[in-house]
This record gives C-alpha cells, sequence and structure tokens, in this order.
C-alpha cells in the first residue's frame, strides 16, 4: 500500500489534506508486461486525481467569497499575425466560455488551436494547459490574453497557470494496412488520395495537429503541362516552353538540376490536375500566367482532407513516424510514436512524405555554412524536421546533395506582421550589408534576391527607405515601430550617418555607398550591379531615412532520398528498396537549382505523390 499526501492549500487557516491509497497486493501475480501496464494506468490515475485534487484546492480556499466577479471581459495581445482579442466569460466560480473576437492569423494553421485552446482552458478551468504544435506563438497568445482578461475579473492567474491539465487519451494499438503514408503535406495527401481512390486500405499519419504541412501556407498556383482543362482554350501549356524557362531563369545558378529527370516529372502534372480535377471532382480552378491555380492553399487542405474522409482512409494525426521497418531488405511498415503510446503500422507499401529538412539545425547547418553567419528567417511549417532523411538513410537509400534551402523572399522583421502577399517591395532602394555594402540589384526577383543574401552571407541586411518616395502607410509603420529603438525591426534618423550608427554599420561606409546611388541615380545607369533603370530613383535629401531589417527566408528544403521515375527510392548501389516510396521534400534533389520558381513545388509534389500511389496499388494489385 502506498500513500500520497496532498494540500489543498499553502494557506494555514484553509489547509485541508487528502490521503490517496493506492493498493499493490496483487503486484506480485503479475507479469512483466501486465505490470508495466499496471504502472502506466496508475500513474495516469494519479495524475488525473491530482488534476481534481488541484481544481478543487483552487475552488475551496475560495469558498468564502466568489472566485470571479460575473460577467464578460476582453483582452488583447499581439499574436503571430498581429493583435487578437479574446472575451472571457465566467460565473462566480467558473470560467464559462472563451472567445475569440477577432485575429489575423494564419488560417489553416492557426484553426486547431484557435478551436482547441479555448475549449481547453473551460474544460480543464486552468491556464496551465499545453500549447498547439505547430501554432505556438497563437496558442500562447490566446492564453496570455484569457489570463488578462481573468485578472480584470479578479482571478489569481498564477493559480489558473499552475492548475494541472491531465488529458485522457484513447489507448494505442497496432495497425495493419495495404499502404501507410508517412506525412501529411500536398504530397502525403495526393498519395493517400490516390491509393485510397483506388481500392487500397490506407493510413495516413501526420506528426502535427493538422494537416496540409506548408500548402497551408502556399499560394495556390500549379505549375501544369498539357492539362485537359486547357484544351478548349489557346493557351500553350506544352512542356518544352516550360523547360526553356527553367533553363533561362537558371542561367546564373551554381547547381545544375537533372531537366531530364525533371522534365519527366513536369510532363505529367496536367494528368494529375485532370485527376484532381475530373476523377476527385474539385474543378474549381483557373489558368494564368503559367500556372494553374486553386485558391488559397488552405482551402485546398480542406478539400482534400475532406474527399480522404470520404473515400475511408484512416487519418491520424498528432503521430510522428520514427523509422522505417525493414523485413528481409523490403520495407514492411513504420512505427509510429505519439503522446498516447507507441504503435506499429505493417502495411505492403510504405510511402514517405514527412516534408524537409528546415528544421533539422545540425542536417541544415552542414549543408548551409552561411547559416552561422545570417539571421534567417524559416516559413516552412515547424513539422520539417528532417524525420524522413533520417529515416531513409537509416535503410540505406542513396541520398542526394543538400539539403539546401529553397529560397523564398527575404522577410522583414516580424513586428510587422507581413506575409509574402504583403511583403513590402524594396525595388526603389538600396539593400546593405552589416558593412553598409550592397550585394546586387535590388530589382531582380525578390526569390533571386534572397539567393543573393545566402551567396553573400551578413549578419544583418537592411533595407533603406525615405520619407518621401515610400508608401506613407508603410512610413507610418515604420515611424511607429522605429520608436522601439531596434535594430532588429526598424530604425530612424534625420541623417545617414545617424541611421548607419543606430544600425550598427560604419557610418563613413553607408555614407559613401548612398553617395554613389545617389549619384548613379542621377544618370539612371547602376555600373555596379545593373539595375533596372525604372527603378533608380534618388533618395529625398529630407524628411529623413529608415533602416528596415532584412532576413533571408526559405520555404522548404532541397534534397533527399534519389528515386526512380514511379518514385520507388533508389538503394545506395543504385537497385530499388522494395515497398518504399519518397515524395515532396524527402525527394527533390535533382528537381531544382539555385533557384526557386512559383508552382513548381506544388506540380512536381502532388504529381509525386499520385505516380507513387498508382504504383504502389498497381504492385499489391499484382501480387494478389
Amino acid at each position: 500500500m502506498f500513500l500520497y499526501k496532498f494540500y489543498l492549500s499553502n494557506n494555514p487557516k484553509n489547509k485541508i489534506e487528502l490521503i490517496l491509497a493506492v493498493n499493490y497486493n496483487y503486484e506480485r501475480t503479475m507479469t512483466n508486461c501486465e505490470r508495466g501496464m499496471r504502472m502506466v494506468r496508475m500513474r495516469k490515475g494519479i495524475c488525473a486525481v491530482i488534476s481534481i485534487i488541484m481544481v478543487l484546492g483552487f475552488c475551496l480556499t475560495s469558498s468564502a467569497e466568489s472566485v470571479y466577479t460575473p460577467g464578460s471581459y476582453t483582452a488583447s495581445v499581439e499574436a503571430r499575425g498581429g493583435m487578437m482579442t479574446v472575451e472571457v466569460t465566467v460565473s462566480e466560480d467558473r470560467i464559462e466560455s472563451v472567445t475569440i473576437v477577432e485575429h489575423n492569423e494564419s488560417i489553416g494553421i492557426s484553426d486547431y488551436a484557435i478551436e482547441h485552446v479555448p475549449q481547453d482552458i473551460v474544460t480543464y478551468q486552468s491556464l496551465g494547459i499545453d500549447t498547439v504544435a505547430g501554432c505556438t506563438i497563437t496558442s500562447a497568445s490566446i492564453i496570455a490574453a484569457a489570463g488578462n482578461a481573468l485578472s480584470q475579473a479578479g482571478a489569481d492567474v498564477a493559480a489558473l497557470r499552475g492548475v494541472e491539465v491531465v488529458k485522457q487519451l484513447e489507448p494505442v494499438s497496432d495497425i495493419t494496412t495495404q499502404v501507410v503514408v508517412a506525412g501529411g503535406g500536398v504530397s502525403g495527401l495526393l498519395a493517400a488520395m490516390t491509393a485510397a481512390d483506388h481500392g487500397a486500405d490506407v493510413v495516413l499519419i501526420e506528426k502535427l495537429p493538422y494537416l496540409g504541412g506548408s500548402l497551408i501556407v502556399a499560394g495556390g498556383g500549379m505549375v501544369t503541362v498539357d492539362s485537359r482543362l486547357l484544351d478548349d482554350t489557346d493557351i500553350d501549356d506544352s512542356l518544352e516552353p516550360v523547360l526553356e524557362r527553367m533553363r533561362t531563369q537558371n542561367e546564373t545558378s551554381i547547381r545544375d538540376m537533372d531537366y531530364e529527370f525533371a522534365g519527366n516529372l513536369l510532363a505529367q502534372t496536367g494528368a494529375t490536375m485532370d485527376y484532381i480535377a475530373y476523377d476527385l471532382g474539385l474543378e474549381e480552378y483557373y489558368y494564368y500566367e503559367g500556372l494553374t491555380y486553386f485558391g488559397a492553399g488552405y482551402e485546398e487542405v480542406y478539400r482534400y482532407t475532406e474527399v480522404l474522409e470520404n473515400l475511408g482512409a484512416t487519418i491520424i494525426r498528432d503521430a510522428t513516424v520514427t523509422d522505417i521497418i525493414m523485413n528481409d531488405g523490403k520495407a514492411a511498415g513504420v512505427a509510429v510514436t505519439s503522446e498516447a503510446g507507441d504503435f506499429t503500422v505493417t502495411a505492403d507499401k510504405v510511402i514517405i512524405a514527412t516534408g524537409g529538412a528546415s528544421y533539422d539545425n545540425e542536417r541544415m547547418l552542414e549543408a548551409n555554412p552561411e547559416l552561422a553567419i545570417i539571421d534567417f528567417f524559416n516559413e516552412a511549417v515547424v513539422g520539417n524536421t528532417g524525420d524522413g532523411f533520417r529515416m531513409l538513410e537509416e535503410v540505406g537509400a542513396l541520398m542526394g546533395d543538400g539539403p539546401y534551402i529553397k529560397a523564398a523572399m527575404p522577410d522583414y522583421s516580424t513586428a510587422f506582421h507581413f506575409t509574402w502577399r504583403t511583403n513590402q517591395s524594396f525595388a526603389n532602394q538600396i539593400v546593405v550589408n552589416a558593412e553598409g555594402n550592397r550585394i546586387a540589384s535590388e530589382s531582380m526577383s525578390k526569390i533571386y534576391y534572397n539567393t543573393y543574401m545566402l551567396r553573400n552571407p551578413s549578419p544583418a541586411y537592411y533595407a533603406i527607405f525615405d520619407t518621401v518616395n515610400t508608401d506613407q502607410d508603410f512610413v507610418a509603420q515604420m515611424r511607429e515601430l522605429s520608436q522601439r529603438e531596434n535594430p532588429r525591426i526598424v530604425v530612424y534618423a534625420e541623417t545617414i550617418e545617424e541611421l548607419a550608427e543606430k544600425a550598427g554599420i560604419d557610418p563613413a561606409n553607408l555614407r559613401a555607398t548612398f553617395d554613389r546611388y545617389q549619384q548613379m541615380c542621377e544618370n539612371r545607369v547602376d555600373e555596379d550591379f545593373g539595375k533596372n533603370p525604372a527603378n533608380m530613383i534618388p533618395y529625398a535629401e529630407e524628411g529623413g531615412y529608415f533602416a528596415a531589417y532584412q532576413m533571408p527566408a526559405s520555404w522548404g528544403t532541397i534534397g533527399g532520398a534519389m528515386t526512380d521515375e514511379y518514385m520507388r527510392v533508389l538503394s545506395e548501389d543504385g537497385s530499388v528498396i522494395e515497398n518504399l516510396f519518397a515524395v515532396g521534400e524527402n525527394a527533390t534533389s535533382n528537381l531544382f537549382a539555385d533557384y526557386y520558381f512559383g508552382g513548381f513545388s506544388l506540380g512536381y509534389y502532388t504529381t509525386q505523390g499520385r505516380i507513387a500511389a498508382e504504383t504502389a496499388v498497381a504492385e499489391i494489385n499484382a501480387a494478389t
């Protein structure tokens, strides 16, 4: 018999003592396995009792007076996307509701937190709830705003944060299926939908609490070659113009790509789009400037998820695939871990779609040593931790170079709350590094400029704006943020020399760069980097200047396992590893050079997912 003693209050006047007795009399009769499970259940039971006791303690210590002043209270905090306002309604002794009144968080990524964090606060009468993986800032902001609102109601916020939350989790068990897909991003979703649509039993496992991966924040453009969607138009969507555009845009690339392999995949993007539109019934598309658009990425995630559920696939969220199970040199399933426990999924075919390695810091630094110097902004979803890279290496897959950075567009400080759609252009300005030097033409594509920043690593970069030739709304935003006097956001000064000092740049060098640029603007000729003359606009000499901090950014990684044209993973000796497929950012080593082009990822990844699933199901059917 074990005794657990708890005190419901530290206040001597209200001291209430409870004793929890746990009987282990029949412990000797249990097997090791049963004993282990018994201990797990007992620990969970004890935690549950502790949680109940803490809640009771909070209520009992306030029995002489109300815990809250009844009513509704609102509070606002700065969240990831801007200001968030939360309303909390309380009765005398409990939190009745928590409502998000207004927010600007990323739709799709924030949905789970917006829905579940308020629910958990009410369910557990606690501010000590866990944040949601993948949207930590949003979760923490909801909790903070709710706490501020509750303090207005007279709550002891510190006590509420100390109320332990123990959730009852469903027990896990091993699963047997035909196709298991590890990862619920765009390639994993297409693979799972295709396999299920072709009659296979499918299990999709996603480590985050929401599906979609980086598709959630995608712009919705997809490269499409030879699609039936364009049969009744005069648009040329043939392969050669696409490949020629890629070759032209890669003329200054240092790394090369496999145009034959990429071309073979691109040639099948139209069939993928037709399959999505006609076979799966998602026909809301339009074509613009070489890309087929389907709207915002998060909307497509909702549609794909609905299709997948209707096809009867099993979807498991909040579970991480840790290992590929091999049997006689063939993939035979995956090992999975989750908060509820570990389990295995035995499968005929394994499709690895776990995303890139953006947050695998050691791997990224080894392949991209410039990351040791620059301040870098990662726009990939946080689930991209290189899980697939590691698992594929461990089973002897042939890995390509990298992973390299899939260049996005340079980012301002998050204090501006910009997205890639609202990111302020610096085409008419100069951008300087920490030494005060320009590194490239600012009028080039921002994705190209991002790559030049990576090639010329510096601890800091600044875009210089005047107050006359700059959008006045942006000037007002910079003026407000400059009051923080934080050079990692934006600084303001009346003179270039003062601006340099505030930004930590050598004043003489920045003055020399500025004066040379002003002179070249007068002549409309950039002798240093060939900037477009239309963007050579001299700075105003009065009104002062802003230096807005810039960071090179990433939309993901380029690298991963080498595959054949059917997305079957190749071993180090070049042979196929049976039953194993890799798609999406797990298999892009030969699909990109230095530059990323909009829409190519979605075209590649959806097509990889479709091809891998069709191949997998065909092999299953051939073996039966």
